[in-house]
């Protein structure tokens, strides 16, 4: 922003768009009030502020208004941002969605996302990969429920494609499956009910897996 303009009034009449007043906000100390004319005109960060070095005296155009204010909401923005990501990782679409939810417009987010990407704040192959360790260690998850969870977070097709590529090459579905039977006390070649056994491979579609990654498993339990 250019330097705003200091000139005198003429006498007797008040300058239009002249900061008359500025006040740290009571409720948020990092904030200051700008009055302009005598009157509150605007709020903005602290930062913003002290980068502008605005002061009493200094006269402010509609465009320095817009951009002052423009430059404020895109922090708030990439505040909430950073504080969505400090819960847990994200990926570009899901943050997208939530910004869009909170009322900010593309225009708005966009160059949030970018600044975030190019920070490494925002990383989808890193939020990928941590999703599909989490949930084939954690939960079991068979190849179609995590390219489910995968595509509602807004991961890439071909990303999704390599990243299940990859998983399923070091954790092999045959081998979760007997993790998930063991952590249920079914013993590989266990004898199971038929009614257990139907349980089973119905809670196995639920996890994600097709019946070619759960046969070689069960077809080695024997059944009544």
């Amino acid at each position: 922003m250019r330097r705003p303009v200091k000139s005198p009034a003429p006498d007797g009449m008040a300058r239009k768009n002249e900061v008359t007043h500025i006040k740290v906000n009571v409720k948020r100390p990092d904030r200051r009030s700008i009055y302009l004319d005598g009157e509150f005109a605007f709020s903005i960060a602290e930062g913003i502020f002290y980068d502008h070095g605005i002061e009493i005296g200094d006269r402010l155009t509609d465009g320095e208004i817009n951009m002052l204010v423009s430059q404020d909401e895109q922090g708030k923005v990439k505040g909430a941002a950073l504080n969505l990501l400090s819960y847990r990782q994200r990926s570009t679409r899901e943050l997208q969605r939530k910004l869009l939810k909170k009322g900010w417009s593309m225009e708005m987010i966009e160059p949030v996302l970018r600044e975030l990407e190019e920070k490494g704040f925002l990383n989808d192959r890193e939020f990928a990969e941590m999703l599909a360790r989490d949930r084939t260690g954690r939960k079991q998850l068979g190849p179609r429920a995590l390219k489910d969870e995968l595509m509602k977070a807004g991961v890439d097709r071909d990303m999704i494609e390599e990243i299940l590529e990859d998983t399923y090459r070091q954790h092999p579905p045959s081998v979760l499956i007997e993790r998930l039977l063991k952590n249920k006390g079914i013993e590989p070649g266990e004898r199971l009910e038929r009614k257990e056994r139907a349980r089973l491979i119905n809670l196995l579609r639920r996890k994600g897996y097709t019946w070619e990654d759960m046969e070689p498993v069960i077809s080695r339990l024997k059944s009544d």
